[in-house]
């Protein structure tokens, strides 16, 4: 048996991830995939663990533990993030650093934030990137994934996305899709499946086909201005910066994943080619969604019940409670499960990208988690006093990178029905 070093450990976790990544993609798994699925995630444990061991028996540090080595000499108090202790209490005070390294004229405060900020670089271990020589000082990962991650729970879309980690040393995810989105012909992923009597001859199956796929990572930034007043408050700047932050992020990330142009920014729903859209009824009223609208709706609709809801314009809350079928109502209102009521079971979720009452897009029944969002790394943090100068006010801009898109590029088109299917499903425009 060949004997694993760490080289070779790596790059069969990298081959792994890659598969299992491939089976994931797929709209559902059989239970052969299942098996494979679970025995390369077992092997991969596995091998995390001899990794572990390789590194113990060579006198080397694990990745993880670089945050306390790091911290050694700090005596300060420490925040326990997982294996990594911080170097600061909160991003208040390591803003107050930043600026002292780049506006200050305190040569021992300088000194001080330079040894500081030292640790935090040693205790990034590869998953972050801060350019001191470009103005870009890096957030400790503790309080960068904080953000990214309350950010992205704080978005009405972005939370409900399937989110993929990319590593350091990458500026896109690669992903295999199946390429089975047309089954009319009664294949699956370019796979015939046939029956044969004994000793015929049996006919080719055809050839597996998968569509590959890529989010290359985008620059997303945000800008904070702080009083310098405030600057001397360090726990209520860091609470201020975090929470402007996370609105500012949370709302740019929804906002592209509904309709950004996927140039230099997430490819959004609305202009992806995955949606299908359902024709109004025979003289519907101008401004109207009518029960009619809905069932079909849910007819053209294939993705995760589980996960789906009915996001729509404020100004369409009013005609839901009136919705019925053969006399049946199919809202409901469950303050619990539903604070604005639902339809068939499904949430109704109002949110402000939706068009206005009477215009496509103004209602969507979407399974968000059919949408990948990638992000690489933390937060590059940088700092001005010249953008506010006459305000007494201090800049802070902050950078992070992803990108997002519709995990497939088309509809799916059944074996028998004229219909298409999609985890996206709007209604044409009801202008008169």
């Amino acid at each position: 048996m060949r004997k694993l070093d760490l080289s070779s450990i790596r790059a069969r976790q990298t081959e792994i991830h890659n598969l299992c990544t491939a089976l994931n993609s797929k709209d559902t798994l059989s239970e052969s995939d299942q098996f494979r699925f679970d025995t390369l995630m077992a092997e991969a444990e596995t091998l995390a663990k001899k990794a572990e061991n390789l590194r113990k028996l060579g006198g080397l540090s694990d990745p993880a533990d670089a945050g306390a080595v790091a911290n050694s000499a700090w005596n300060g108090p420490h925040i326990s993030i997982g294996s990594q202790p911080a170097v600061y209490r909160d991003l208040g005070e390591q803003l107050v650093d930043v600026v002292a390294l780049t506006l200050g004229n305190d040569m021992k405060a300088k000194s001080a934030a330079a040894e500081r900020y030292q640790k935090v670089m040693n205790a990034a271990s590869g998953a972050s990137t801060g350019v001191d020589s470009d103005g870009g000082y890096l957030v400790e990962t503790d309080k960068s994934r904080d953000i990214l991650t309350t950010a992205i729970e704080t978005g009405v879309l972005a939370s409900r996305c399937t989110v993929q980690p990319i590593s350091a040393n990458a500026d896109s995810f690669s992903y295999l899709a199946a390429d089975d989105r047309d089954r009319s012909t009664g294949k699956m992923n370019g796979i015939q499946v046939y029956r044969k009597a004994e000793a015929d001859t049996m006919s080719s199956s055809g050839k597996a086909k998968l569509k590959e796929r890529e989010l290359r990572v985008e620059d997303m930034y945000g800008l904070i201005y702080v009083t310098n007043r405030m600057l001397r408050d360090a726990a209520a700047m860091g609470s201020y910066v975090k929470r402007n932050l996370r609105a500012q992020l949370a709302f740019k990330l929804d906002k592209e994943i509904w309709q950004g142009s996927g140039a230099g920014e997430c490819l959004g729903i609305v202009n992806s080619a995955l949606p299908v859209s359902v024709a109004k009824e025979t003289s519907q009223a101008a401004g109207t969604i009518v029960a009619e609208n809905v069932v079909k709706m849910l007819g053209r609709f294939r993705g995760d019940l589980t996960r789906a809801a009915w996001f729509v314009n404020q100004d369409a809350l009013p005609q839901f409670p009136l919705l019925k079928v053969a006399d049946q109502p199919i809202y409901a209102l469950d303050f619990k499960k539903f604070p604005l009521g639902g339809l068939f079971g499904l949430p109704i979720v109002p949110i402000e990208f939706c068009s206005s009452i009477g215009a496509k897009w103004d209602i969507l029944l979407g399974d968000f988690s059919q949408y990948l969002l990638v992000e690489k790394g933390g937060i590059e943090e940088a700092e001005s006093i010249h953008v506010r100068f006459l305000h007494d006010e201090t800049a802070f801009r902050f950078i992070v990178r992803n990108n997002g898109q519709p995990m497939h590029d088309a509809p799916i088109t059944p074996l028998n029905g004229s219909n298409t299917l999609s985890p996206f499903v709007t209604l044409d425009e009801r202008a008169g």
